[in-house]
């Protein structure tokens, strides 16, 4: 396969889990207290994108495929290279209340997780130019 095909190949994969990331987030942004149990589908497409970043953050190598962590992580840390290591344990605090059984999303919460569709937007935008460059 060549470059048009590597990069049509990973902006689908990386487009549908924006379009999934964006749809849960929307679902649970009027919920006051979130259940495991009840929001399950959400919660696994918001950690379907923060879990690989989460690992990566920690230095662990990833198996996930549904996201570029490393491009999405170099993104982030453009936008946030001044509070970089906070940012950070932001993420991992995030990963661990979404993994929880019962949760209150934060306002901060939300702005993180709308930081990480930006980041993952802007990727697939970055995709699409290299793809496009090379028609």
């Amino acid at each position: 396969m060549g470059d048009i095909g590597n990069y049509s190949s990973i902006l689908d994969t990386n487009s549908q889990s924006l379009k999934e990331f964006d749809k849960a987030l929307r679902s649970l942004k009027n919920k006051k207290e979130i259940s495991r149990a009840e929001e399950k589908q959400a919660i696994e497409k918001l950690l379907d994108v923060v879990r690989p970043i989460a690992k990566s953050i920690e230095g662990n190598l990833t198996e996930f495929t549904s996201i570029n962590e490393l491009s999405i992580m170099h993104i982030m840390k453009i936008r946030h290279d001044r509070d970089w290591q906070r940012y950070k344990e932001r993420i991992r605090e995030l990963e661990l209340k979404l993994e929880s059984k019962r949760f209150i999303l934060s306002q901060n919460d939300f702005g993180l997780l709308n930081d990480i569709a930006d980041a993952l937007d802007a990727e697939c935008a970055s995709l699409f130019r290299r793809m496009s460059g090379k028609i």
